[in-house]
């Protein structure tokens, strides 16, 4: 049996309220429990100014739980937005006549709220003058910070509230407005587990329609700012929701929070107890036409309530169609049942504890009214009844098809009912892998690991799922191994791990004519390189398995090294090489130059300390061959650069004899010295011409050391050279013009 939980219980207890006033350096209070903010149209001044009563309503918990006794502020200041400009800031000052007692109302006659239940509610007057204007005006008040203990925000001492109303413009010059106001004090309090209807109607002066709905509420002020002075303006940003909780679900998933968006009554049965902040705002409409709202922020504490009505133990969902209702605990003086089943008699009883089967399966809604001295209330309890039904299977005579296992399913489902709704699950991989409503006869299991078979069903409510492993047989396994060293030649073994599950076929992915059928094969491939090797075991088979390897093979040198080692020119200074490797074979590499660098870096730029010959290593590594190799290198540090000279020939001979073939500016340092290490991209810019005798181009370049190699249609003779350069470590340009003697 399980024990119905409803508001019934004959426990009481207090309510746990935990919003105390924060008296700390911020400056904050957490005693406050929310407010709204209303205005009335009261006239127009001397002046053409729209006059208005602004009323800022202000709660506060007055409970032992605010152990300091903080009480309200002296003042309440009223920011005047039209959009993001503030128009004005206008204060009222709390007049102690105006504050009033929310009295917590009784849910019911036989629900007793706990003791110590005390909110407060101050109300402050603000006049204010405003121009006509066809721009709406917000009005906004914010104050910080709410009550530590509330459960659906986070950190909610660190967040305040936002009471919003807005003037809509003047459309014309008869169009006035003010706000609707409530009718009752906010209910702050709640039985759990036990149905509440709360009144939130408003009343309008203009006579405009209204319609309500709970409502985001808004942050404002903060722990370190907790009065702002003038308040911030539009927008608003959201309170930050505790997860679970949600503007339009702020007690919680399963509390049934409804607002009634004519009547404004906000009804629900919470389960959970503590604090909860929530809105409701209400809307007013004209002609059609939106024109304002108003919001209450306030917070709901659900408490445990003293409740004198009798409790039940119903039975599972689903347990039969004969229901007895078993009595724990409280009995009543009278008892009136109604089963739900129909609208006649038949279906009530006086029993205190009664028996009823129905005829059909179903949802029924069950009330009982008791009496108990003074006290009469009803409950109701909802039932789920249905006869219990078989979901054992099996699945049986396992067949290998298709490369898997075809299975039989065997289910016996003569019991079941029309109402009745299920979905099978048989696997990712398997044919089919679901079904809804429907029992195939067998399904296709692939190879593999074994496989849970689950079923789920339902009616109405209840579910039950029940689950068969089916246990595969072993498939044929394809399972092998390389015998082989990868840098030893072109030739490989194979060794079959699953000799015995043949049928086998061999692919050793060499191209045509690479296949065989051979227990433990050997091959010689063509040439070096990654092959993907696959063996596949019962081939020609509906069970047939195949597996891949991949396999290297290298020569017994893997190396095809191409390396640099070069000096790189800087402007009065030296030392600057670039190391750098692009050869292959190569899986990890060391340079080493003793004392001045070790780096495995493909390429890497090396300050060396001066002038000179240095001495080091690159040592080369292949994992797949297991083998190192090391390289002597040298580094051959020049003089400083401290300037370019240039020597431009003036006569070639283009015979390929190897000998004055070419004609190309020579690069030399300040020491007259032939500078190899020159970068030819380190010129701001290079220009070289030659023409022939008529002045018509036979060569340009703008790359340094770039060199002019006639062809054989290049007659002999006197062309002329053109040469405009400067390099980064020279000041000037270097200007030449001159003569060139091409001899065959």
């Amino acid at each position: 049996m399980t024990r119905l939980k409803q508001p019934y219980d004959s426990l009481f207890a207090l309510l746990a309220l935990c919003a105390m006033l924060v008296s700390s350096m911020r400056g904050s209070a957490t005693h406050l429990v929310g407010g709204e903010l209303t205005y009335e149209y009261v006239g127009q001044n001397a002046q053409g100014q729209n006059e208005f009563e602004i009323h800022c309503f202000i709660y506060r918990d007055c409970s032992s739980n605010n152990s300091n006794g903080t009480d309200f502020d002296f003042t309440a200041a009223v920011g005047v937005y039209q959009g993001s400009n503030l128009i004005q800031v206008a204060s009222g000052t709390l007049n102690p006549a105006l504050v009033t007692d929310v009295i917590p109302e009784n849910p019911n006659n036989c629900a007793f709220l706990p003791e110590d239940l005390c909110v407060q509610r101050a109300e402050y007057i603000i006049n204010v003058s405003l121009p006509v204007s066809q721009q709406a005006y917000t009005l906004v008040h914010q104050r910080c910070c709410r009550s530590p203990a509330i459960l659906n925000l986070t950190i909610p001492e660190d967040q305040g509230f936002s009471l919003v109303t807005s003037i809509p413009g003047n459309t014309s010059s008869n169009f006035v407005n003010s706000s609707p106001s409530f009718n009752e004090l906010p209910q702050a309090f709640a039985c759990s587990n036990y149905p509440f209807s709360i009144d939130n109607s408003a009343v309008d002066l203009d006579g405009d329609s209204l319609s309500y709905a709970i409502s985001p509420i808004y942050l404002g002020g903060t722990p370190f700012q907790p009065v702002p002075n003038p308040p911030t303006g539009p927008p608003f940003s959201q309170v930050n929701w505790s997860p679970g909780y949600a503007a339009q679900a702020p007690l919680g998933p399963g509390s049934g929070l409804v607002m009634n968006p004519v009547t404004g009554v906000l009804s629900g049965t919470p389960t959970t107890n503590g604090k909860f902040a929530l809105g409701i705002v209400v809307t007013e409409w004209r002609n059609g036409q939106q024109i304002g709202s108003i919001l209450r922020d306030f917070t709901m504490d659900i408490v445990v309530c003293n409740i004198l009505s009798p409790g039940y133990d119903l039975p599972d969902p689903c347990s039969g169609l004969t229901i007895d209702f078993e009595q724990f605990g409280n009995p009543s003086d009278a008892y009136l049942w109604d089963f739900g089943a129909n609208e006649t008699s038949e279906d009530e009883s006086t029993d205190a504890e009664p028996q009823y089967t129905y005829e059909e399966p179903g949802i029924y809604d069950v009330s009982l009214f008791f009496e108990t001295g003074s006290c009469s209330d009803s409950l109701f309890f909802e039932l789920v009844v249905h006869e219990p039904w078989n979901t054992n299977f099996e699945v049986t005579d396992l067949v290998c098809s298709e490369g898997g296992w075809l299975g039989q399913l065997m289910l016996d489902d003569s019991n079941w009912t029309n109402y009745i709704i299920w979905d099978w699950s048989f696997g990712s991989n398997s044919d089919p892998d679901a079904a809804s409503n429907s029992t195939p006869d067998e399904i296709l299991f692939a190879a593999g690991s074994d496989v849970t078979v689950q079923l789920e069903s339902s009616a109405f409510t209840c579910i039950q799922t029940s689950t068969f492993d089916v246990v595969l047989p072993d498939l044929p396994f394809a399972n092998f191994e390389i015998d082989y060293e990868p840098c030893s030649g072109l030739q490989a073994s194979f060794v079959n791990l699953s000799p015995d599950t043949g049928p086998f076929s061999w692919d050793f992915g060499g191209g045509s004519g690479s296949s065989n059928n051979e227990i433990n094969p050997s091959f010689t491939y063509p040439a070096f390189g990654t092959y993907d090797v696959v063996l596949t075991a019962g081939a020609g088979t509906d069970c047939a398995d195949s597996q891949s390897l991949e396999i290297s093979l290298f020569p017994e040198f893997p190396f095809d090294s191409v390396y640099t080692v070069q000096p790189l020119a800087q402007c009065d200074e030296t030392g600057f090489v670039l190391l750098e490797h692009s050869g292959v074979g190569a899986d990890e590499l060391m340079w080493d130059f003793p004392g001045v660098i070790a780096t495995s870096d493909l390429t890497a730029q090396v300050n060396f300390p001066g002038v000179g010959l240095y001495f080091g290593t690159l040592t080369l590594f292949n994992a797949a061959c297991d083998i190192t190799v090391v390289y002597d290198i040298e580094a051959d540090i020049p003089q400083p650069l401290t300037g370019v000279s240039y020597e431009i020939p003036n006569v070639i001979s283009p015979n390929n004899d190897g000998r004055n073939d070419s004609f190309s500016p020579v690069l030399v340092d300040g020491s007259n010295n032939v500078y190899s290490a020159l970068d030819p991209g380190d010129f701001v810019f290079y220009d070289l011409n030659i023409y022939n005798r008529w002045g018509n181009p036979v060569f340009e370049s703008s790359q340094g050391g770039r060199a002019w190699r006639p062809s054989e249609n290049v007659l002999e003779g006197t062309y002329y050279v053109t040469l405009s350069a400067r390099h980064v470590c020279d000041e000037l340009p270097f200007q030449y013009v001159g003569e060139l003697s091409v001899v065959r």
